[in-house]
């Protein structure tokens, strides 16, 4: 055995012909990394990730071995950790791919290669814009447009994701300050970045940057991301109620909700999935399911927005089930801030506009 550097280490298994007993190696590797032990009178646990390639059916010298251990051990780290993968050629370019739109992040991270959209949420009565939610779209110099869910996992899993969701929530912020007066923003909070250690501090910040007030920032944050630890979700929340920020359940619905969850969490809104709104009107059953969560919404005195609507039949149909507010293409499409503007500007609320502040 051998350190690498930093917490990996080598280690060169002679004289074993079979797989299967290179898998029960690393099966009682782990078994004895997983017993937990105790530094004063702390209990610690730690875990392993293990990469493997074999002489010589992979490579049959030290050089070529070492690098596809390595291709493999990142693998198994993305897999979930705590577990080992056997090395294969197909792995290689997958690896590779991966760790080229790593660096690429990276790369959109230092030359603001990043851009904030912004989708209006109208008031179901008076039809007016009341708030807008900012949507991230990356502009990769080779790959042209792309959307969150082709970069944010992998943003997730590197933990770049915690310097793009700050560039997210302070550009939203300064925008929303000065040039959207008298309306709500509202900003994706990722689960992962929710559990980073620091949230309220950083949401403080981009208040105290960007001067806007708190009472005009909405954080989206799925049911997922507070399950995981309900005390310490809760600690969270309220420290971000104390700021005076709002605090919205995204994508209600798809979770695991329920009566003690909208007892427990210090919510002010809830955002309908817009795959139950999808099936309306001609689904009796997204009917009910959405009736009975508006109905549930204001029980709690939460406000309530569908999100996805896309055809005047589903918009009738949130009105007559009493919906606050609605958000989708069939009133608007995300757009950029200087179409946004123009828009806000026609609702009569532009910068510097009194009447609209």
């Amino acid at each position: 055995m051998a350190r690498q550097g930093g917490d990996e280490f080598i280690l060169i298994i002679p004289d074993i012909e079979r797989k299967e007993a290179l898998e029960q190696l690393c099966e009682r590797i782990l078994s004895e990394i997983n017993r937990p032990f105790s530094v004063q009178d702390h209990e610690i646990l730690i875990g392993a990730s293990m990469g493997i390639a074999l002489a010589p059916q992979d490579a049959v010298n030290a050089t070529d071995l070492l690098r596809f251990s390595d291709i493999a051990l990142y693998k198994a780290k993305s897999s979930g950790r705590n577990g080992w993968v056997f090395y294969n050629a197909d792995m290689a370019e997958q690896i590779v791919q991966r760790r080229e739109m790593e660096n690429s992040l990276r790369d959109a991270i230092r030359d603001a290669q990043f851009q904030l959209v912004y989708q209006p949420r109208y008031d179901m009565n008076a039809e007016n814009v009341v708030a807008v939610e900012a949507l991230l779209r990356w502009h990769h110099p080779e790959l042209g447009l792309l959307m969150p869910d082709q970069f944010i996992p992998l943003a997730e899993e590197t933990g770049l994701i915690i310097a793009i969701s700050d560039w997210v929530l302070n550009a939203a912020c300064r925008d929303a300050q000065h040039e959207m007066p008298g309306i709500a923003i509202s900003v994706n909070i990722s689960a992962v970045e929710f559990r980073t250690p620091g949230l309220v501090e950083r949401v403080k910040e981009a208040l105290a940057t960007s001067g806007l007030a708190p009472e005009r920032l909405e954080l989206e944050v799925t049911e997922n991301a507070t399950l995981s630890s309900p005390e310490v979700s809760l600690e969270i929340m309220n420290s971000l109620k104390a700021l005076g920020v709002r605090l919205l359940i995204d994508d209600f619905g798809t979770g695991y909700s329920s009566l003690s969850y909208l007892r427990t969490f210090p919510f002010d809104g809830i955002k309908l999935d817009k795959s139950f709104v999808a099936g309306m009107p001609h689904s009796d059953n997204a009917n009910s399911i959405v009736e009975n969560i508006i109905g549930l919404g204001k029980a709690f005195s939460l406000s309530i927005t569908a999100e996805g609507v896309e055809t005047p039949e589903q918009l009738a149909q949130l009105k007559m089930y009493q919906c606050d507010e609605t958000q989708g293409y069939f009133m608007c499409r995300p757009l950029p801030l200087s179409r946004l503007k123009a828009q806000l500007r026609e609702q009569g609320i532009a910068p510097g506009n009194d009447a609209a502040s």
